[in-house]
């Protein structure tokens, strides 16, 4: 009886070996993974936040660039964006051209303030930059003609915010670098003037 069971461990040292080894299969159907080290990814698009509505546009502060040789496309556009109730931070020339209809750019802090803007236009690119604020940059190119109407399904304020592609969290999105120069963020600094104000003292 002892010799059977030495004899029993000895096969189940040498096919446990060889399970080891990779020379036979195992009892499991699925090999065991190692997940990888660093996450890798073609996607570039942002994620909103589930289930939100776009901001009110007296909460976003935009600024628009003319990725084109027309002449007055930013500053007209920026007015018409003015006009729907966005805070306007200027308007000029892009360091290059732009052949698409607008380029969105923003920071980790300002993907509600992206989505809301990129409603305003059809077939918008947003791209993640490393901007610290939540201003908004739009490109105007080439293929750029007029907002979308005011009526239009997509400016619905109850309509919740969409990225309708593939999208990952910003933390997992490699940003590009932000402009040299970016606009400060006025609602930012109203809102931190305002909290630090000392509240009035009480009536004597």
């Amino acid at each position: 009886m002892f010799g059977l069971l030495l004899i029993g461990v000895a096969v189940a040292v040498v096919i446990g070996s060889a399970i080891y080894r990779g020379t036979i299969d195992g009892p499991f159907g699925a090999p065991f993974n190692t997940p990888q080290a660093g996450f890798e990814s073609d996607v570039t698009l942002v994620c909103p936040p589930s289930n939100t509505l776009p901001l009110p546009p007296d909460q976003v502060g935009v600024r628009v660039l003319n990725g084109t040789a027309k002449q007055g496309l930013a500053s007209g556009t920026l007015e018409d964006l003015d006009g729907r109730g966005f805070v306007p931070l200027g308007a000029t020339n892009w360091s290059r051209s732009y052949a698409g209809t607008a380029r969105i750019m923003f920071g980790e802090s300002g993907v509600l303030e992206a989505y809301t803007v990129a409603n305003q236009f059809e077939g918008a690119e947003l791209v993640l930059d490393t901007r610290k604020n939540a201003t908004i940059d739009v490109v105007l190119g080439e293929t750029f003609s007029e907002l979308r109407p005011i009526l239009a399904a997509e400016l619905d304020p109850d309509v919740p915010l969409s990225a309708n592609a593939p999208c990952l969290p910003a933390s997992l999105v490699q940003a590009e670098p932000a402009p040299r120069v970016v606009p400060d963020d006025p609602i930012q600094r109203i809102a931190v003037t305002e909290s630090a104000s000392p509240s009035p003292s009480p009536s004597q």
